[in-house]
């Protein structure tokens, strides 16, 4: 494994799986306080956690593609953020290529 890759993924695939994971959950908590009230959430405060979740599925997709590059794979494969977990979990399991220890 690449070392300077496996680095660069590290300190943005953690930020970005913190970012998307903690704007769903506030997002789905203020739709469920929203339907006990029957009142609508703000729609900034909606919109703003949608693209927290935008930003923090593209630093992870970006943290996946450096993963990539550190097992000797194509950077392409950093499009598997579109599937979040699962696809780090994928990208996890996917033998080294590289000979470096």
């Amino acid at each position: 494994m690449i070392v300077k890759y496996s680095r660069i993924s590290l300190f943005l695939c953690v930020p970005g799986l913190l970012i998307q994971t903690i704007c769903i959950v506030v997002l789905n908590r203020m739709a469920l306080n929203a339907m006990g009230q029957n009142s609508f959430p703000s729609p900034l405060l909606a919109v703003g956690l949608e693209g927290g979740i935008l930003a923090g599925n593209i630093l992870l997709m970006i943290g996946l593609s450096y993963y990539a590059r550190a097992k000797g794979y194509t950077a392409f494969l950093g499009l598997l953020g579109f599937l979040s977990c699962f696809g780090l979990v994928i990208l996890a399991l996917l033998p080294d290529k590289t000979k470096n220890p």
